[in-house]
């Protein structure tokens, strides 16, 4: 760990000091007297000199540190016109400076071990020692025991022996996670979301508990759990925050690695779909040896399915997922991106999604209730990232019309898409057909639903039977309807594109748009 004169400045910021700093600074990793210490002086150290002291007397090095001890009303301007320029120099002005020197020590101590305790971090995470190793590990720095939870409060590493000495920590190990207490705790005072926010750790005392604990979400980005350390054998001091966010990130890094392992199969498509969604290939030659590096043929209509793991109300086995629909479509691709199960469905060049095959993809996800968008057909692999976002489109105007998970296929909604764009741009009523807004104006005034019959008529191309049964209707109470309609704005409907007109003149203007 890096101990600049700036951290030692901060242990004194309560009483009278100067600070004085040369152009070349070093790392400190320790102090000395400076009448004691034998030459040559090391720049990684900081000397201690009283105020009365000539400092001609010594063969001080550019860049080296001086700890000034002056008297409590020390001429500050006086003390630094003695010091080279080429010194980096703290002048302390004060009675006692026993207690600063205390404070100076522990810091040295705890900063230097705190150093440590990182290193060895990092050779638990590359040697493959796990979560548990690093948290058995911690407990030498932190000697209070630290209990590790993931997302769902379930307790994935522990200082076990230690945890079971106290009673709440014999609970969570049989509970194996959080009981009803721990969970009244979490949400007193929203401590809990507070938690989830914060990149460094918080200090929260209850008194139920009778201890202080020091809590820290793993991180604040994805809800992977949090880090709870329980004062139970000894009061908190100032590093141990430090510490604990050490081990926080190693914990992260490990958690994230696991997953990676744990949700890549090693085929080199999947680097290729992520390279194409992050868009960093570049279309030309070094595209077409990627291609051949990868091994893998994208030919034929390719449909993007995304599921998004986040919205589910139930805990999801991504690995198990993307089984499932390797089963029901065994030359799909899969891979995790994002947090998402993205897959990628092949037909023949010839050929579309079967009715079948749809319905098969849409079983999956309501089986596992999930919530899942599906692209257009495509040919194109270069156009892969285009239709992983129609397929996350798909999805938004799913659930706009229900929220129940479900596979939502883009092609349902596609109206509703161009909707959503034309309106950011446009008013729905300056581009409405004037005999379809004669009609809405006309069942506002009488509370007829005129404009409604017309649409559902022109949409089932002009066949009353049809849209009687789509409304639910008798044939005749349409027809009778159609007649008040032909009688208010005529029954000129044979031009094709006047009935596009018309119908999508309705779907902007329909009254629960308003």
């Amino acid at each position: 760990m890096y101990i600049s004169l700036q951290h030692l400045e901060e242990l004194c910021r309560e009483e009278p000091h100067k600070v004085i700093r040369s152009e070349i600074r070093y790392g400190l990793t320790g102090w000395t007297s400076l009448h004691d210490a034998p030459a040559p002086y090391n720049v990684h150290l900081i000397y201690i000199v009283r105020e009365e002291e000539n400092l001609s007397e010594y063969p001080l090095l550019p860049g080296m540190h001086l700890l000034i001890l002056a008297s409590e009303h020390a001429d500050f301007d006086k003390i630094g016109a003695r010091i080279p320029q080429d010194i980096n120099a703290l002048i302390l002005a004060s009675h006692n400076h026993h207690p600063f020197l205390m404070r100076m020590q522990e810091f040295f101590d705890h900063t230097l071990a705190t150093g440590l305790f990182s290193h060895s971090l990092l050779d638990i995470l590359s040697f493959e020692g796990g979560i548990q190793e690093m948290v058995d590990h911690a407990f030498q720095i932190l000697e209070n025991p630290i209990f590790v939870f993931d997302s769902s409060f379930k307790l994935i590493a522990a200082n076990w022996t230690e945890a079971e000495r106290h009673e709440i920590g014999m609970e969570m190990i049989q509970n194996n996670g959080f009981s009803q207490f721990e969970f009244s705790l979490a949400n007193k005072n929203h401590i809990h979301e507070r938690i989830k926010k914060s990149d460094m750790p918080l200090l929260v005392h209850h008194e139920e508990l009778g201890y202080e604990q020091m809590i820290v979400a793993i991180d604040t980005m994805r809800d992977l759990g949090h880090i709870v350390i329980d004062a139970v054998n000894r009061p908190f001091n100032s590093m141990d925050k430090k510490a604990l966010w050490v081990l926080k990130k190693n914990i992260d890094q490990q958690m994230k690695k696991d997953e990676f392992i744990r949700n890549s199969k090693g085929f080199h498509y999947e680097n290729f779909l992520k390279d194409l969604l992050d868009e960093k290939i570049a279309i030309g030659k070094l595209f077409m040896n990627r291609m051949q590096y990868v091994g893998v043929a994208f030919t034929g209509n390719m449909y993007c399915i995304v599921v998004e793991i986040a919205r589910s109300s139930c805990t999801v086995n991504p690995y198990r997922i993307r089984n499932e629909f390797e089963r029901t479509f065994p030359d799909c691709k899969t891979l995790m991106y994002n947090g998402q199960i993205v897959i990628l469905l092949h037909t023949p060049k010839n050929k579309l999604l079967t009715k079948d095959q749809i319905q098969a993809a849409s079983g999956i996800c309501t089986k596992n209730r999930l919530y899942a968008g599906m692209s257009n057909c495509f040919p194109d692999i270069i156009r892969f990232a285009e239709y992983y976002r129609q397929s996350l489109r798909a999805i938004e105007l799913g659930i706009a019309s229900t929220t129940q998970p479900n596979l939502f296929l883009y092609e349902e909604f596609f109206l509703d898409h161009m909707k959503n764009i034309f309106l950011q741009k446009e008013s729905a009523a300056t581009f409405c057909h004037p005999k379809m807004k004669f009609l809405l104006d006309y069942d506002n005034a009488h509370r007829s639903n005129l404009a409604y019959t017309l649409y559902m008529f022109l949409l089932y191309e002009r066949n009353i039977g049809a849209a009687a049964d789509a409304m639910n209707m008798h044939r005749s109470s349409v027809t009778y309807r159609l007649k008040k309609i032909y009688s208010l704005i005529g029954n000129h409907f044979e031009n094709a594109k006047t009935r596009h007109y018309l119908i999508i003149s309705y779907e902007l203007n329909k009254p629960e748009n308003n």
